[in-house]
């Protein structure tokens, strides 16, 4: 039998490449010339698309990949600093860590490489206050900690004789865990040059627009229908795949005249569904037509982090932002803007002055004040279980008193006043008639009045002449109101409207 080739070996086995981190840092000074904020940026995404900006003078990179491209370390941190020093000066620290390449960078100049591994040994020597440096440039590696906290930790260091950084690492970790608690630890691990947190790179700032040349002028809604879904399909994908959701939509419609019709959008919530999208636009088109042809169409969306729902299991479902907004905005293209909405009090004297405010979309407002009523209810029913021995304070319930039936009285005010004809004897009302179905009227039996607590009476008038310093201020009454009793049965408010001298039924009272 013929021999068997022998099995392939490699001679030179893979083994991965060691992570290996870059920093920028532009130190401030007065020979330091002016550039651009993202100029670091901008060397950095020449290096490699992983990359983190703290500030505008601190960068760190992931330049692992970059070994076989450009070679050893050191010759990837010449590069970073032949291309970083055309325009400024800047340190460059090359390191197996991103905090030890940071850290380096902030305390020498020029370029310095450190060999994975050696992050401890490198910046043992260097003082314990390039930690201050070090919060100041990049307090989001700190993992959130309280400054307030930070700075007392540091002072402690000062305080207990440290005095580099390796002394700090040298410290027993339970000991000092145990003393200053985990800031303290997340300090010392920097200390050590090694990572608090994974490098989270910075994206772009991404624009999603999309734009759309017609063949053909378009009229009317239902052909710009079509070509609003062709374009807000491709951006509701690219914004769920990045978790964004739409926070101000525009459409801008190029006219044949040239001229360009704007529509805004200010969403009530981050949505990104693309018939919800379409059909709002439409809405707001319709309340406002453009006045030509249409031949060019632009969506424009200004994102917003995505929103996350989490339902109740005992309430019932609210309804969504999209349904409510496209509710709302149904309502606004058949009646109006200003005559729809949620009533809100104003501050105002009068009897049912309302405002008409937008409509909330988040219910967290109403499910706190269920839980506030819900605790109140608790307490309640804490209170009622005592029993008759005693309340919360200690002092004890007194009996009920007997039952009294009572008749209690409700005003039913009139939604517009009904005219009516009043006869005055000695500044009195006599007798009311009007010729309103269901009022009977008749001679006046009671009366009380005038109240003068309606009308702008809070309010001067345009041109209204002052009044001598030696006379109290009389404000302008613009009503006069009666409650009168008539020989009919029933009990009417009347007033009396002082500018026009003429009388209105306004409520009865059952």
């Amino acid at each position: 039998m013929p021999d068997r080739p022998p099995p392939f070996t490699n001679p030179r086995p893979l083994t991965p490449n060691p992570c290996l981190y870059a920093a920028l840092y532009r130190p401030p000074g007065p020979n330091q010339p002016a550039v651009e904020a993202n100029a670091l940026v901008l060397i950095a995404e020449n290096f490699s698309p992983r990359y983190e900006r703290h500030t505008d003078d601190l960068v760190s990179i992931d330049v692992s990949g970059l070994q076989r491209l450009l070679g050893k370390a050191r010759t990837i941190g010449a590069e970073l600093h032949r291309d970083a020093s055309r325009g400024m000066r800047v340190h460059v620290g090359v390191a197996g860590t991103r905090m030890a390449a940071v850290v380096i960078a902030l305390a020498t100049p020029g370029v310095t490489i450190v060999a994975p591994g050696d992050e401890a040994a490198a910046l043992a020597s260097m003082p314990i206050g390039i930690l201050a440096s070090l919060k100041s440039q990049v307090s989001s590696l700190l993992c959130g900690a309280n400054p307030e906290t930070s700075d007392l930790k540091l002072e402690t260091f000062r305080r207990w004789g440290l005095t580099t950084l390796g002394e700090l690492a040298a410290l027993p970790d339970a000991d000092l865990l145990a003393r200053l608690g985990p800031p303290a630890r997340r300090w010392q691990t920097i200390a050590r040059g090694e990572d608090v947190h994974p490098l989270v790179p910075t994206l772009a700032e991404e624009r999603f627009d999309a734009s759309i040349e017609l063949e053909w002028p378009i009229e009317g809604l239902e052909p710009l229908s079509f070509v609003l879904t062709r374009l807000i399909e491709p951006l509701s994908t690219r914004l769920e795949r990045r978790d964004r959701g739409a926070a101000v939509l525009h459409v801008l419609l190029g006219l044949v005249t040239k001229d360009t019709h704007t529509c805004r959008l200010e969403l009530p919530s981050p949505m990104r569904d693309v018939r919800t999208l379409r059909t709002l636009a439409l809405l707001d088109l319709e309340s406002h037509p453009p006045p030509a042809a249409i031949d060019r169409v632009t969506i424009v969306i200004d994102p917003t982090p995505g929103r996350v729902l989490q339902h109740t299991l005992f309430t019932r479902a609210h309804p969504t932002p999209e349904q409510l907004s496209t509710l709302v905005a149904r309502l606004g293209a058949l009646m109006g803007q200003d005559r729809f909405g949620a009533p809100a009090i104003v501050d105002s004297y009068r009897p049912g002055a309302f405002a008409m405010a937008p409509f909330a979309t988040e219910h967290e407002a109403g499910r706190a004040g269920g839980a506030g009523k819900a605790g109140k209810a608790g307490k309640a029913g804490k209170a009622g279980k005592a029993g008759g021995e005693s309340t919360d304070q200690g002092s004890p319930i007194l009996p009920l008193p007997p039952f009294q039936p009572f008749l209690p009285s409700a005003v039913r005010r009139c939604r517009h006043p009904v005219p009516a004809r009043v006869a005055m004897v000695d500044d009195r009302p006599v007798r009311v008639t009007t010729d309103r179905r269901g009022f009977a009227g008749g001679t006046v039996l009671h009366c009380a009045g005038p109240w003068r607590s309606s009308g702008n009476w809070w309010e001067e008038r345009a041109g209204r002449a002052p009044h001598p310093p030696y006379q109290p201020h009389q404000p302008d009454w613009d009503v006069d109101e009666w409650d009168v009793s008539l020989n009919d049965g029933g009990v009417y408010r009347i007033f009396r409207n002082l500018e026009t001298d003429a009388w209105f039924i306004d409520a009865v009272v059952d």
